[in-house]
This record gives C-alpha cells, sequence and structure tokens, in this order.
C-alpha cells in the first residue's frame, strides 16, 4: 500500500508532466529554459509536432525562430509600449505575429555559425549557445530600444554584411532588406515570391560559369564563414519551402498545430483567424502570382488596440 508521501510524488510528478507539455499534446521537443524564455519554445514545439504528426522528425532552427521575434518585437505589440511581451495581449500578438512569418518564409533546420560552434552546447540547445541567448535577450526582453550601434553588431553577428568601411555598421539595415517590402495588403503568394527573390539575391554564386566575379543585384550577406551559417540556414528555406511551396491547406494546419501549442485563441475559418492569409484557398498554392485563388475567407483586419475591444 502507497504512503501518503508516496502519493504525493506520484502527484507532482504528473502535475509536472502535464504543465510541462500543455499545449503540445504531451509532445517532446528539443526545448530548453532560454527558448522559453524568449516565448518561443511553444512555437519550436509547434513546428515539431506538425511534422511528427507526418511521421517525419524535425527541429526548427532557434536561432531563425529568434530572429523572427526580433523583428516581431520592432512592432507595436499592445497599447503601451513598442514590441515589449509586458502583458498577456503583448504576449499574445508575439507569438501569432511569429507564426505569421513561418507562414510567410518558412524556416530552416540549423542556422549554426562559427562562432557558435566555438562556444559549444548541449543537445538540447540546438544551434544556439548560452551567450548567443544572452545577446538576444537583450532585444527581446528589455523595455528600452537597442542603440543602433548595438543592433548593427547584433546583425553583423547574425551574418548580415556590414556596409562600413571602418568597423561594423549597417549591417542592421541589410537584415532589414531580407523582411522588407512585405505590405499587409499582399497576398501570401505575392509575399512568397518577393521573399523568393531576395533568397534568389542571398543565395547568388559569387562567381560566374566562366570563373569571374559575378555582380550581384544585392549583398547583404557577408562573405566566408562571416555569414554564421545564415546562407546554410536560407539555403534549407529555400529548398523546403521554395522548391515547391507548401499548399494552403498544409500552411493552414500547419499554424493551427502551432496555434494549439501555444494555446492561442482563435475564430477558424474568420475574417479574425490568424492563420487565414488574403487569397489563400485550399487548392494547391500556385507557382507564381495569385492565378485566379479562390478565397478561404476575407484577410484578419487590424489589430486592435487595447480598450477598443482586443482580447
Amino acid at each position: 500500500m502507497k504512503t501518503y508521501q508516496q502519493i504525493l510524488t506520484i502527484a507532482a510528478i504528473a502535475f509536472t508532466s502535464a504543465t510541462s507539455f500543455a499545449g503540445y499534446d504531451e509532445f517532446n521537443c528539443v526545448t530548453n529554459g532560454s527558448i522559453e524564455r524568449a516565448h518561443l519554445q511553444c512555437v519550436a514545439c509547434g513546428i515539431s509536432k506538425y511534422y511528427s504528426d507526418k511521421g517525419i522528425e524535425v527541429t526548427p532552427s532557434h536561432k531563425w525562430l529568434a530572429l523572427l521575434g526580433l523583428k516581431v518585437r520592432e512592432q507595436n505589440l499592445d497599447s503601451r509600449s513598442k514590441g515589449t511581451v509586458t502583458s498577456s495581449d503583448a504576449l499574445e500578438n508575439f507569438q501569432k505575429d511569429v507564426i505569421i512569418k513561418i507562414q510567410e518564409y518558412g524556416f530552416c533546420a540549423e542556422y549554426l555559425g562559427k562562432d557558435t560552434k566555438k562556444k559549444g552546447r548541449s543537445n538540447n540547445m540546438h544551434d544556439m549557445s548560452a551567450e548567443d541567448w544572452t545577446a538576444f535577450f537583450e532585444f527581446l526582453n528589455r523595455d528600452d530600444n537597442p542603440s543602433s550601434k548595438n543592433y548593427d553588431k547584433m546583425a553583423e553577428n547574425l551574418g548580415f554584411k556590414s556596409t562600413s568601411l571602418i568597423g561594423s555598421g549597417g549591417a542592421k539595415k541589410n537584415m532589414d532588406y531580407l523582411f522588407e517590402g512585405f505590405d499587409e495588403n499582399l497576398s501570401l503568394d505575392d509575399k512568397r515570391a518577393l521573399f523568393k527573390e531576395k533568397l534568389k539575391q542571398a543565395l547568388a554564386s559569387e562567381y560566374n560559369v566562366s570563373g569571374e566575379r559575378a555582380e550581384k543585384t544585392k549583398e547583404f550577406i557577408s562573405s566566408g564563414d562571416k555569414d554564421q551559417g545564415l546562407r546554410t540556414c536560407l539555403s534549407d528555406i529555400k529548398q523546403r519551402f521554395f522548391q515547391q511551396q507548401m499548399s494552403d491547406k498544409e500552411t493552414f494546419k500547419m499554424c493551427e498545430v502551432i496555434a494549439n501549442a501555444c494555446d492561442l485563441e482563435r475564430t477558424p475559418m474568420s475574417a479574425n483567424d490568424f492563420c487565414v492569409h488574403k487569397g489563400m484557398g485550399l487548392r494547391p498554392a500556385s507557382s507564381v502570382g495569385s492565378g485566379g485563388r479562390v478565397p478561404l475567407a476575407p484577410p484578419p483586419g487590424p489589430r486592435q488596440k487595447q480598450g477598443q475591444g482586443a482580447k
């Protein structure tokens, strides 16, 4: 017969297990305290869950998710502050916007640079070291906006090219270039076509077939191993999501699974469902343009500020 203490211990273990995997359907994934603190653990686990349901083992790059989080932090997440996750509304908007960016840009499995390799890390840290996360937290969790100098340094450490002739500088503009131009009024296909062009520029060969240095439309990624694994990541994204574009149905389903992992409330198949994008239909996504697509639902409306009917 079990003692009272044994019963309490078993209950505690059961409670810990249930709460640790809340929203993941008790699905285990590669995670750690740092990605949890960055509010991105459920996003990473949701992606892994979506592919696991298909019998495919996938661990998304934690660094790529952190980079997307960094870009989302530049937006107004609620009426009180720019980007700081200081309220439940801001947290919900932060995770929703990261998921939306995954639908638009995709993700890579590894974004591992020479500096991270030198520092060493455990398996659950995946492609980031503790030092990498410390640097990201200066941008993800602070109330004040980082200086342009610190932002340039971060962007350069992420593999974006510095345009300054003396020291570092301009790397933040090159980081912005990769993601700029994605107007909310564009359809999902058009956003992907734009990002595909950015990938083409980023991955263009430095030399032509004659062995001569090729002229590039835009150079915004650092050369050689100074790219910190960014080219490898972008090449993986191109192969995973742009060689054969993910259908609208699967794009929608992936969003549903990630949203469930993050316990995010949705109004399925409505104008306010953040998983739905302009021009999205249930037929396979077209390779160019929006080609006579049947809309699944109207695009989501503008985010409401607190005090104006927001959740």
